[in-house]
């Protein structure tokens, strides 16, 4: 990205009446319970980016106007509504505020505002729930719901904006002033016209987004499949317009219908035939193909979610996470709003070491006290706040806490990698120093396993010990009593010799001095656990240095990072 979003300033506008988050370029992960403002800031973004290609926004500032967008409580004379969002250029690290009010709109016919609308996407919890309201005996005809949450954020391969062009005849009426003669013909004509464009507009796009639908499930979610599923995303009904005149005219709205084949054989009624989360996954594939294929050129683009993980089941709620947080979306800035606190505070944990690229805030309060926004610090940055202000034993307590989140979030996602036996059973009482015994079990385990599956189904422990002897097996010292066994011996290692070198070059290669490199912080985090995270040490009459504490945060800062990246690789 070119250009990131530094600031949002929000002044009387739905739930806000003074509003100031700086996001300095960063991600947004912002959790904020029912009424507090949560889904007026999605709405905030989306009216700013759709205000570029709008001729007048005043309306949502107007105090007299049907379709105002203003705080009930608060007096727009003395504070107006505004939108003001500040955008700084990567490159130049110059900053631009755009500013959008009843009387200034300064986003209007602005090139980079436009293309940022295009480019970006803002996906809500509705889009499920659509995509799931389907009965049985029904036809699954997506239109409906495609024009609402899909179409405003297509882009045509030509650049055109489809849904401009859908506004231009989405009424049916090819003749709304009831012209005669020539001019009423020429109205028939333009509006036919008018269809055949957008739908031939429709349907190069509807064909993208179900090409990269199938290849995204079969990348993310086809795993585990007892058989191939192929999903299909087809416009069944072009709009068309018939007839020539006001009596004999009809026009005739798109249909969209979804499909699968199950090794190649027709599921005409999917609705019926899958599972809730397979459905879920399928419509994920769908919407987020809808973001991938939009290919518009902008030097900023948004990937908005408001509410949307709380909609899945928890089998595809991490899995989402993982996606989002993948190389699929890196060229987003991205901003995540939930009302769950469990689900901020699990999307937390899982962006760990990645927690510099992101601010994580709460909001506070309703519309007429105004919601303030705090900063969510980490379990790390508190203990770095007791430090600073000298309460040693209450950062003890904090950094332990925060060894213990790592951990327990480190064995998680290795209990879902592979199903090691020796792994904490999740749910139980485990000490922290049984957690950090599991996971350099974990960590070492490949390696170890190796080696010892090698060893053991090569050699006996008794012909070790003889090549552990005295003579070893050394030509030279070899007696003649010995020289026999000796040389199955030195046969069986000639043979079993690339495995070891395998073996050895595995032991090697960086993702095992990265695996290494944690076991070690492991090692140092055991050393300091009795000293500083155990809360019983600090009642003691052994005083507890800074010096230790901020050692402490060193090590548990590294091995944050270390386990992220050995996870990585395993």
């Amino acid at each position: 990205m070119k250009a990131k979003l530094q600031r949002i300033e929000i002044k009387n506008f739905k739930a806000f009446r003074q509003f100031q988050l700086d996001l300095d370029g960063r991600h947004l992960l912002l959790y904020g319970p029912n009424g507090s403002g949560k889904s007026s800031l999605y709405w905030a973004l989306y009216t700013f980016l759709r205000s570029g290609r709008k001729s007048s926004i005043s309306k949502y500032f107007d105090p007299a106007h049907d379709e105002r967008l203003l705080n009930i409580h608060e007096d727009a004379s003395a504070v107006p509504g505004e939108i003001a969002v500040t955008i700084r250029n990567q490159k130049t690290k110059t900053d631009t505020t755009y500013p959008i009010n009843l009387l200034d709109h300064a986003t209007k016919d602005n090139p980079i505002i436009q293309k940022a609308e295009l480019a970006s996407d803002f996906v809500t919890y509705r889009f499920f729930f659509g995509f799931s309201d389907f009965k049985n005996s029904q036809r699954f005809d997506l239109w409906p719901l495609f024009e609402r949450e899909i179409l405003p954020f297509c882009v045509s391969t030509s650049g055109t904006n489809p849904l401009e062009s859908w506004l231009d005849v989405k009424s049916g009426k090819a003749n709304p002033s009831a012209y005669n003669g020539r001019a009423g013909a020429q109205a028939y004509d333009s509006f036919r016209w008018a269809t055949n464009e957008f739908a031939d507009l429709l349907d190069p796009i509807v064909d993208s987004i179900s090409r990269k639908a199938q290849e995204f499930y079969d990348q993310h979610f086809s795993s585990g499949d007892p058989a191939q599923v192929d999903l299909q995303l087809k416009v069944t009904q072009r709009p068309e317009f018939e007839g020539t005149d006001r009596a004999t005219s009809k026009f005739k709205r798109p249909i969209l219908e979804f499909g699968i084949r199950v090794d190649g054989k027709q599921i005409l009624r999917p609705q019926s035939f899958l599972n809730e989360a397979k459905m879920t996954q399928l419509a994920l594939s769908i919407r987020f193909a809808a973001s991938l294929v939009n290919l518009h050129q902008s030097d900023i683009k948004l990937l908005v979610l408001d509410d949307l993980l709380v909609s899945l089941d928890m089998s595809n709620r991490m899995k989402v996470v993982e996606i989002l947080l993948s190389s699929t979306f890196q060229t987003y800035q991205k901003i995540i709003l939930t009302h769950e606190l469990g689900l901020f505070q699990e999307l937390r944990r899982h962006i760990g070491s990645k927690h510099g690229d992101w601010n994580f805030v709460t909001l506070r309060g309703n519309a007429k006290e105004n919601p303030q926004l705090n900063i969510a610090k980490s379990d790390l940055e508190i203990a770095q706040d007791y430090l600073t202000n000298d309460q040693l034993a209450e950062c003890g307590n904090r950094l332990r806490k925060c060894v213990e989140t790592i951990l327990e979030q480190f064995l998680n996602v290795a209990n879902e990698k592979k199903s090691h036996g020796q792994l904490l059973r999740r749910g139980g009482f485990a000490s922290l120093e049984s957690k950090i015994n599991e996971a350099k079990a974990y960590l070492c385990q490949d390696a170890r396993n190796e080696f010892a599956e090698l060893l053991q189904g090569n050699f006996t422990i008794e012909e070790f010990r003889m090549m552990l002897s005295e003579e070893g097996i050394d030509h030279s010292k070899i007696t003649e009593t010995n020289k026999q066994k000796k040389g199955k011996i030195i046969a069986k290692l000639l043979a079993a010799r690339e495995q070891l070198q395998n073996s050895t070059l595995h032991v090697l290669t960086d993702g095992s001095r990265k695996q290494l490199n944690a076991v070690r912080l492991l090692n140092e985090v055991k050393k300091i656990k009795d000293r500083i995270l155990n809360p019983a040490s600090h009642a003691g009459v052994t005083p507890l240095y800074s010096k230790e504490a901020e050692d402490a945060i060193k090590i548990i800062q590294q091995l944050q990072v270390a386990l992220d990246a050995a996870m990585l690789v395993i």
